[in-house]
């Protein structure tokens, strides 16, 4: 069940890093700091992903800031919703 819910916020995390421009900051830190704590947290687990999880983390804080380019947005986000995705089906 907790894996369907971290899937589930994996993708609007995805969906989220597509529209950083359009919603508030305040949801974007979240997102951020959502993953940055999972990613740290399934890290100690020594699981691969999360470290990739903790690189989209940065991305998405980094993008409150910082102009970065839109590859780097669009396939932090792509990678957040096949996880999702591969993580509802699972």
């Amino acid at each position: 069940m907790i894996i369907k819910i971290l899937g589930i916020l994996d993708i609007i995390a995805g969906f989220a890093l597509f529209l950083h421009r359009f919603l508030p900051e305040n949801l974007i830190m979240f997102f951020g700091i959502y993953l940055l704590v999972k990613g740290i947290m399934f890290a100690m687990a020594s699981d691969i992903i999360s470290f990739v999880d903790i690189a989209c983390a940065i991305a998405i804080i980094i993008s409150l800031n910082v102009a970065l380019p839109q590859l780097i947005i669009s396939l932090a986000g792509i990678f957040l919703i096949q996880k999702g995705i591969f993580s509802l089906i699972s």
